[in-house]
């Protein structure tokens, strides 16, 4: 872990796109600029126009003769229904290649949990972003349906082409994540599936043509100097956890641990949930500095849209205000699924890492550590409006309460009942 944190660049910029629609926009742009290659490495790609046009980007740049790779994770990729037929679109094309990591093995269970959480966006080793946006309408709509989720990620530019780019790094670990036997190609397509493949290619290439024909901010083209808002820093590392089954090296909660270890003054998260266990305590020593102001932005019983885990935070809740934690909880609209981390107003991380025992030891989870203040301001600052929308939890009230009651009392009680069961399956939330 010491290597990858001192490992990095100096000369790579930094853009937190913190808007859902912004960072579809960036995403669009960054493949619309693809000269020789793109990565695609993402848990799921759910259903909407957002992701329809992210498909018809990344095809029209295999048009061009852009190399494109896409790796899904094996269960929960989402190429179903209204997307059902990308696979064979992407089958019918010479220039894009996909690939599950860990298909499901029902005869193997010891694989089950081995998932794929990294959520990866790599260009021509110039443009890689990163973070916990998966992609789809649910993130980055216009106008955000009903499950809509505040999400966060970081564009990591490297304008100087160098080799020694945080950019490069995450390609590397893209390689590994293509040839390591646990991805496995997408079955070749039947004969028959060929037609509909160029079906598909067809109606997506009509889709984005009509999109700019007509505007479609979503793919609107960005100025030329769109990059030029990224800001300096001091220095850019890449982490990630191990490609192994099973219970892994726990790297990115060590390496969260070991920055909040160094805390003198503040340390502040943001994670959807947060589950802290027996075996993540027993890995590595969280000491909480007295002296420094400790923060947590998390959801509301309200707002989260994961039961299960949030039960399983629900139980850990009266043990984590019993220490210098100031918990505030996210009362809305929709959700937070970001997970970001800024100590000393210096220090900031932000990826795909929930703060729980399943993204510690079961998947594959990465991250950019930035270091310089002014990124780090910008991360607090966004993290602070949503602070804006919470409510401070305080000890001593019912775990399942908080000042803002509003809401489903049907669901504070479901998830009150989970939470008095969630160690049965605790070591897998």
């Amino acid at each position: 872990m010491q290597k990858s944190l001192t490992a990095g660049s100096t000369t790579d910029r930094v853009l937190l796109l913190e808007d859902g629609f912004q960072s579809g926009q960036v995403r669009i742009q960054t493949i619309r600029e693809a000269k020789t290659s793109i990565d695609v490495a993402y848990y799921s790609i759910q259903k909407g126009k957002t992701s329809q046009l992210f498909f018809a980007a990344l095809f029209d740049a295999a048009d061009r003769g852009v190399h494109v790779r896409i790796i899904l994770d094996g269960v929960f990729h989402s190429m179903r229904g209204e997307l059902r037929d990308i696979p064979d679109a992407i089958a019918a094309h010479p220039n894009v290649e996909l690939r599950y990591y860990e298909p499901l093995h029902l005869f193997m269970p010891w694989t089950w949990h081995n998932r794929l959480h990294d959520k990866i966006l790599l260009v021509d080793n110039t443009y890689g972003i990163i973070g916990g946006q998966n992609i789809g309408d649910k993130y980055m709509a216009l106008q955000p349906p009903k499950d809509y989720v505040f999400d966060r990620d970081v564009l990591v530019y490297n304008p100087n082409h160098s080799t020694n780019s945080t950019v490069v790094e995450m390609k590397k670990y893209i390689d590994r994540l293509w040839n390591h036997p646990f991805t496995k190609p997408e079955k070749h397509a039947k004969r028959q599936h060929h037609t509909k493949g160029l079906q598909e290619l067809a109606q997506l290439a009509e889709l984005y043509k009509k999109a700019q024909a007509e505007s479609d901010p979503f793919v609107k083209v960005l100025p030329k100097e769109w990059a030029q808002g990224a800001l300096r820093s001091d220095h850019v590392a890449f982490i990630h956890n191990p490609i192994q089954r099973l219970y892994k090296n726990p790297i990115m909660w060590k390496a969260f641990v070991h920055f909040a270890n160094q805390a003198k003054s503040k340390v502040y998260l943001q994670t959807p949930y947060a589950i802290p266990t027996k075996k993540m305590k027993k890995a590595v020593h969280l000491s909480m500095n007295p002296k420094a102001e400790w923060v947590m932005l998390t959801n509301s019983i309200q707002q989260t849209p994961n039961p299960l885990a949030f039960a399983g935070y629900l139980s850990s809740k009266k043990r984590l205000l019993d220490t210098s934690l100031a918990i505030y909880e996210y009362q809305g609209p929709y959700s937070i699924h970001g997970k970001s981390f800024v100590m000393d107003d210096y220090l900031s991380m932000v990826g795909s890492y929930n703060l729980d025992p399943r993204s510690a030891f079961l998947n594959t989870e990465s991250a950019v550590v930035i270091s310089g203040s002014a990124f780090a301001n910008e991360l607090t600052e966004a993290m602070d409006i949503k602070r804006t929308h919470s409510t401070r939890v305080n000890k001593g009230e019912h775990p399942a309460e908080s000042t803002n009651l509003k809401g489903s009392v049907f669901k504070r009680m479901a998830i009150t009942a989970l939470s008095k069961l969630s160690f049965l399956w605790r070591f897998l939330l």
